[in-house]
């Protein structure tokens, strides 16, 4: 199947297709990645104080097993790759359901940190399986010309799921230890939901035979396309910038900005609002514009947000939250942007026959930025606040450019 950035001038012209994606599976795929969703949300915003809770450790601690775990299942996406390659997709998303189920089942028995250790890694471990087949599976049920929709709706299902998930948890949750038991025992079965859902999937053929040996030595090799690399270097410093935006926005408002406490919700509303309503419109919208430049300017489109923080400070009460608010739309019009055609360039750039090796190899930006972005805000927040903000800018600014000049894909690129 051609991925949908895979097209020529005749296809450009072509009528354009309704919004929404269409195709066989698209109920299963959607009801399947909500679920997953639904699980990871209702566990998110109590993430740190699970783990503190049942294993009795520090929250220094617990950062510092969550950030080694992150990296250390990184060596092993490669090998990971070139499995969804060989028995395609489905069945490694499943292995993944399975997977974070056995963890969360295993955190409820944690007492210390050896233990917790290993737990993290069965989760580490499915999230990188989770993310590395979605994207292909999506592009492989698809049908001709609607892949970058049904990309567009893994974005919209998750962030569905991940918003209404957390706030079942804030409803649901109590503070203590056998709030947190429920949680785990929840998360353990919504994964097990996921997995049997996962089977109702259609079955997508693995894109050919397992190449030779020494071929395989010679085409495996993301690390050599070097376009692949820039943009996979590209939405990991923009993944950083989001994922910085998530945990130290609430802080500065509250603590440097002395704003009410509820303006971090109404932001996080908003910006989630956006995502789940305006992912599949957008995303149709953009596919007429090489994804290159949507990815350049939906990143530079993040310093709205940045700006208005900064500028926040010499303001009234009314203007900074009318400033604040503004900033938040523009940057989640731009993370829209960014995530539809980030995806779209890791997912056509790669010879279709090693998709899920090269979706593998972006795994290792991805888990940088995901070890790196806490370490980032942490630091910065304690030490210079104002200058989080202006890094932040910069990292966006330094990813538009590595993307600015990539040359339209016209089918799957060929490693420098």
């Amino acid at each position: 199947m051609t991925p949908a950035v895979a097209t020529d001038e005749k296809e450009s012209r072509r009528p354009t297709s309704p919004v929404l994606p269409r195709g066989p599976g698209i109920g299963w795929f959607a009801v399947s990645g909500l679920v997953n969703a639904l699980g990871t949300g209702f566990f998110y915003p109590f993430s740190l104080l699970f783990f503190t809770e049942l294993s009795g450790l520090s929250l220094g601690s617990v950062g510092l097993v969550l950030t080694i775990t992150v990296l250390a299942v990184l060596p092993w996406l490669l090998a990971v790759g070139r499995l969804v390659d060989r028995i395609g997709p489905r069945p490694v998303l499943i292995a993944g359901a399975a997977v974070r189920a056995v963890g969360f089942a295993g955190f409820l028995a944690v007492r210390d940190a050896a233990t917790l250790v290993m737990c993290c890694l069965f989760l580490a471990l499915g999230n990188r399986l989770e993310q590395t087949a979605t994207p292909l599976l999506a592009i492989r049920l698809a049908p001709d010309g609607h892949s970058g929709q049904w990309l567009a709706l893994t974005r919209v299902v998750f962030n569905a799921g991940l918003g209404g998930g957390a706030l079942f948890a804030s409803l649901l949750v109590v503070d203590s230890t056998s709030g947190f038991i429920v949680l785990g025992v929840a998360n353990a079965a919504s994964f097990v939901l996921t997995a049997l859902l996962y089977l109702g999937l259609p079955v997508t053929e693995p894109t050919g035979k397992a190449p030779s040996r020494s071929r395989e030595k010679r085409t495996a090799a993301p690390w050599r396309h070097t376009a692949y690399v820039r943009v996979a270097g590209a939405n990991a410093l923009l993944l950083t910038a989001a994922l910085a935006v998530e945990s130290a926005l609430p802080v500065f408002a509250l603590r440097e900005l002395e704003m009410p406490s509820w303006i971090a919700g109404v932001l996080f509303a908003v910006n989630t609002l956006l995502l789940t309503l305006f992912q599949l419109p957008l995303g149709r919208l953009l596919e007429r514009f090489r994804p290159s430049a949507v990815l350049a300017l939906g990143g530079l489109a993040y310093a709205a947000l940045y700006a208005a923080v900064l500028l926040a400070g010499g303001m009234s009460r009314g203007a900074q939250i009318a400033s604040m608010v503004t900033g938040m739309v523009v940057y989640t019009l731009g993370e829209l942007a960014v995530s539809q055609a980030g995806m779209t360039l890791l997912t056509g750039l790669p010879p279709q026959r090693e998709q899920g090796a090269y979706l593998a190899f972006n795994q290792f930006f991805a888990g940088g930025a995901t070890a790196l972005a806490p370490f980032l805000v942490a630091m910065l927040l304690a030490h210079a606040p104002t200058s989080l903000w202006w890094t932040l800018g910069g990292g966006s600014v330094l990813a538009a450019l590595l993307v600015s000049l990539l040359p339209h894909p016209s089918g799957a690129q060929q490693a420098n």
